[in-house]
């Protein structure tokens, strides 16, 4: 590689941009599509009416996931301070979803799979990071 040419990093923002985004995406569409399994899963003693109305607000939180990560796929071929931005808000959002998640296992309100709260910490915390440090 010549010394002209820009290094590639590995976890540039716009390689987490597209990760996050796509993982957005592929979120959405396995909520919309295992939307009952999910809810059962996670309230696991909810009455039928309950578990229709969480089957409901998961496929409608399907959508509202879908269309952010489709955004934020978009968005990673914009300039490096746009990206930066944008990945400082997935990271902050990231992050409160994190908490929320943490939240509502110390009030036992339901089920929260261990995987899926260390993938939105993990992640949120690396999208800050990446978004603050300097360019290269």
């Amino acid at each position: 590689m010549s010394d002209h040419q820009p290094k590639r990093v590995w976890m540039s923002p716009q390689n987490l941009l597209r990760a996050i985004g796509a993982g957005l995406v592929i979120q959405g569409l396995l909520f919309f599509a295992f939307a009952a399994p999910l809810t059962q899963q996670i309230f696991p003693g909810a009455g039928d009416e309950a578990r229709h109305v969480g089957i409901v607000m998961r496929q409608s939180l399907a959508g509202m996931s879908f269309l952010a990560g489709l955004v934020v796929f978009l968005v990673r071929g914009e300039s490096d301070r746009v990206t930066r931005r944008v990945l400082f808000g997935c990271g902050i959002g990231l992050t409160a979803i994190a908490l929320s998640m943490v939240r509502v296992i110390v009030t036992h309100a339901a089920v929260v799979p261990m995987p899926g709260l260390l993938i939105y910490l993990g992640t949120g915390i690396i999208a800050i990071f990446i978004a603050t440090r300097a360019p290269r």
